[in-house]
């Protein structure tokens, strides 16, 4: 699990850094298409403000790594902490595979 891990930090870290072509580059080819780099950081940004910003990246950890609804494709369901000043929140992100190359398949923004 640790490539799924430390995936998932790199997706985070480059929302964070404001590389959101850095993190679309990571989605899937469906959630790519559904979903453009700006509007990524644009879903980003919105819950960097309602955090009062977001100071780094924490420690992520695989939530899950079976689930009802999982496609064949699907390897895990990472937690990606996000530190903020005023409180912490997070993205939860699916992290699967084609051809054995990772991507983003899902994303879900805030504590669950």
């Amino acid at each position: 699990m640790t490539d799924e891990i430390e995936f998932a930090a790199t997706f985070a870290r480059a929302i964070v850094d404001g590389d959101s072509n850095a993190a679309h580059e990571m989605l899937s080819a469906d959630l790519g298409l559904a979903l453009a780099a700006t509007d990524l950081l644009s879903q980003f940004e919105t819950l960097a403000e309602d955090m009062g910003g977001v100071t780094g990246v924490g420690t992520p950890m695989v939530i899950l790594q079976e689930w009802p609804d999982m496609s064949p494709s699907d390897r895990a369901m990472v937690y990606v902490p996000l530190e903020g000043d005023v409180f912490s929140e997070a993205v939860t992100v699916t992290v699967s595979a084609s051809d054995d190359v990772l991507c983003i398949s899902g994303i879900e923004w805030g504590r669950p």
